[in-house]
């Protein structure tokens, strides 16, 4: 009868750590943008909320009220100038970025960063709402805009909605409207996110070159590093 009960112990305390170790990847954190945020900055572990090493600075978020329109990009962007096939298409370093499925923040029709092409090198940023390194990003991120704009540097943020924070809030939230080298697209299903990724963590960054090969990915980026791979981009 003993052996029974210490039986019946284990197997409760099996199923309990099985559960625990096969909880969902959705990462979590706080439920809104910060309007102020002390996040350090690093990538958020996508399954426990952990972090991974990187720093980066915060400021206020905004308000989501108030959106504009996207300014219009600067002369020579657009799909005409995407360059021509060159590195195989794909979402390593090295490849010609692939495909990302992108939708319009007004309008939710599908949409296409090549709207950027033209531009000298991109940062492309994919953020979850809830997350609070996306959201300290984000922060920052028209401040390296206008810093790059002379630079002919093009700003993408890919947006995943999942604390109720629409793609069109996050972009007023973080004033990312009126900067004509920014675009900031809807990503509904976290795809975006998926081929971006170097880990399963949040806040991962992609930066491409003139020729839109991928040069650099990782999670969880301060301003200083965003910058350096820009610049690493540019000179490639």
């Amino acid at each position: 009868m003993r052996a029974l009960a210490i039986t019946s112990i284990s197997l409760t305390l099996f199923a309990f750590v099985a559960c625990t170790a096969s909880s969902s990847p959705t990462p979590e954190g706080p439920a809104t943008p910060a309007a102020s945020s002390s996040s350090s900055g690093s990538g958020e572990n996508a399954g426990t909320g952990s972090t991974s090493s990187g720093g980066g600075s915060t400021s206020s978020g905004g308000s989501s009220s108030g959106d504009v329109k996207p300014a219009p990009l600067p002369a020579g962007w657009g799909a005409s100038a995407c360059p021509a096939a060159g590195a195989k298409a794909g979402y390593e370093v090295g490849d010609a970025i692939g495909k990302l499925d992108v939708r319009d923040c007004e309008t939710n029709a599908p949409a296409t960063i090549d709207e950027v092409c033209g531009a000298s090198a991109t940062w492309i940023f994919a953020a979850h709402t809830h997350c609070p390194t996306c959201q300290a990003t984000a922060s920052f991120t028209d401040d390296v805009a206008t810093a790059v704009a002379s630079k002919n540097v093009a700003v993408v943020h890919v947006v995943h909605d999942d604390n109720g924070t629409s793609c069109a809030q996050w972009r007023a939230a973080y004033k990312l409207a009126g900067l004509s080298n920014v675009r900031v697209y809807a990503d509904p299903t976290g795809a975006v996110w998926s081929k971006l990724k170097v880990s399963n963590s949040t806040a991962p960054s992609a930066f491409l070159d003139k020729n839109r090969v991928v040069t650099y990915k990782e999670h969880g980026l301060s301003k200083a590093t965003v910058l350096t791979q820009i610049d690493a981009a540019l000179a490639r």
